[in-house]
């Protein structure tokens, strides 16, 4: 999208580092290793002699009369750069184009300056930093918290929001319900993040005692995940970065919450005072109001949204629902040549046949299509039950054609399946990331395996479009086949010749409630 950088490769240090009385050797313990990177004298020198050089500039523009201030530099330039991270609470590539808290607040503030949003995408905190501190963006978005760190290169903004912190533990193990408890188990937080910022500043009597290891970002494994696999036994975890990542591992839960919220901020460039006036301003009316930590754990710790699997409900609703909408899928199908029934079974993943239905991402009307999806398409009325189903039909025909035609049935058709969800670009990463791992990336049972990746950030930093949910649309393509299934067994028919472009016949559905099966790494 114009205005919109890919963001790049992460390319990082590794390094161990260990909080209050560390165990030596325990990241080789879980199977993690490090490597100290130091940064050469001749290169911090030349960095040195830089700064200096742009502040001597800097002060004889001023002296001159010369210098302009943030706010007026933005507006002559036409574009509001905001550095910020690709993930599920910040900024991410959607179906249909740019998703996220931070995406959607820095846009409304940018259109608020009458100029464009340009993000400058980086691979972490430290990231964040470099773009500020070396003049390539105005300002940080990325549910960030006031430490020592950024008042070095950052003027820091008002809080415009809180976020809780989790103590995460395995649910097989015992549930550590204090400080206290969480002093005698093996914690594990990750490197330069909230988490761990939590940890240094505040060190009152109970912290203190608190022993965790530091684990680098490029090792290949996120604390969450050393707790589900039993290699530690707890972690410190934003709370909306748990919710987004609680699907991947079913098996951990809540143990309690800090009765302290930390607050969130934006971090503006140093020399943009009045810049960071306009952000207080801004951010002052879009504030949200802060929730209970408890509260918190209720909104935060819902199951998914995706309707579950649910075959009496699904008969009960074959007879009815189904009855006045076989006739649009029937329709739908004679257009696009698909079965209607795959159709039907489609519809009843994405809304339930719920015409009214809106996702919390904007999906709306019985094919949950996005509002610029179902314009290009020529869509007009969204919760019309005809033209949702003709048009979600389309949508899904026009993915099929585009996936290769060298891929067999019925895997093209999973693959159109999963665009439909979660965006082309996305699968193509997947299939990219499968290749690469040794699978086949033209045979879905192994692309399959590796979406949940997508959803990780050591892999969604590695591909082009970056952080997608990856467990929902593996989910989804799971119970369409289940739900197409079970119609073919109700309505049995022989597909006729408009339907040549689709499979014949269901494959095998996959059992959505079986446990998570580790992918290839």
């Amino acid at each position: 999208m114009p205005g919109l950088t890919d963001h790049p490769i992460s390319s990082r240090r590794r390094y161990d580092r260990f909080g209050t009385s560390p165990e030596p050797g325990i990241l080789a313990d879980m199977g993690l290793s490090g490597t100290v990177v130091h940064q050469s004298g001749r290169r911090a020198y030349w960095r040195l002699a830089w700064r200096l050089g742009c502040l001597a500039a800097l002060s004889l523009l001023g002296s001159c009369g010369l210098g302009a201030d943030a706010l007026e530099e933005i507006r002559s330039r036409g574009e509001l750069r905001v550095a910020t991270l690709n993930g599920p609470t910040t900024y991410f590539i959607g179906p249909e184009g740019p998703l996220g808290a931070e995406y959607v607040l820095a846009e409304k503030f940018a259109a608020e300056l009458g100029v464009k949003l340009s993000l400058v995408v980086e691979a972490d905190r430290a990231g964040l930093r470099r773009a500020l501190d070396e003049g390539r963006a105005d300002l940080a978005a990325a549910q960030l918290g006031d430490h020592a760190r950024w008042r070095k290169v950052a003027l820091v903004s008002k809080p415009y929001s809180e976020s809780p912190l989790f103590w995460v533990y395995d649910k097989g193990r015992p549930r550590p319900r204090s400080p206290g408890d969480i002093a005698k188990l093996r914690a594990v937080v990750l490197e330069d993040s909230a988490e761990l910022a939590w940890l240094e500043q505040r060190r009152d009597k109970d912290s203190a005692k608190i022993r965790y290891t530091v684990i680098p970002r490029n090792v290949g494994r996120e604390p969450l995940e050393l707790v589900a696999s039993g290699r530690a036994d707890v972690t410190l975890m934003d709370g909306r970065e748990f919710a987004a990542a609680r699907l991947l591992h079913p098996s951990v839960d809540v143990a309690f919450a800090l009765p302290q919220q930390r607050d969130l901020h934006w971090m503006v460039r140093h020399d943009g005072r009045d810049l960071l006036a306009a952000v207080n301003e801004f951010l002052g009316r879009t504030r949200e109001t802060p929730a209970e930590p408890t509260l918190e754990i209720e909104r935060l710790t819902r199951p998914a949204a995706l309707p579950r699997a649910n075959s009496e409900q699904l008969a009960i609703d074959i007879e009815t629902r189904l009855p006045e909408l076989r006739p649009h899928f029937e329709e739908a199908a004679a257009l696009t040549g698909l079965d209607w029934r795959l159709l039907a079974a489609l519809g009843y993943q994405e809304s339930m046949w719920d015409a009214k239905a809106v996702s919390p991402f904007g999906a709306q009307g019985l094919m949950m299509l996005m509002p610029r999806t179902g314009r290009s398409l020529g869509m007009v009325d969204p919760f019309d039950e005809r033209e949702s189903i003709i048009t979600g039909a389309r949508y899904l025909a026009q993915l099929h054609e585009t996936v290769p035609a060298r891929i067999r049935q019925p895997d093209r058709l999973w693959m159109a399946m999963a665009s439909y969800n979660m965006g082309y670009g996305h699968l193509e990463d997947a299939r990219v990331l499968t290749a690469r791992q040794g699978g086949n990336s033209d045979a879905w049972i192994d692309v399959r395996e590796r979406l949940t990746l997508l959803s990780e950030e050591f892999w969604y930093l590695q591909m082009k479009n970056g952080y997608a949910r990856g467990f929902e649309t593996r989910m989804l393509v799971d119970r369409v086949q289940q739900y197409w299934g079970l119609l073919q067994e109700r309505f049995p028919q022989e597909p006729s010749s408009t339907q040549a472009a689709a499979p014949t016949q269901a494959a095998a559905p996959t059992r959505i409630d079986a446990e998570r099966q580790e992918p290839a790494r």
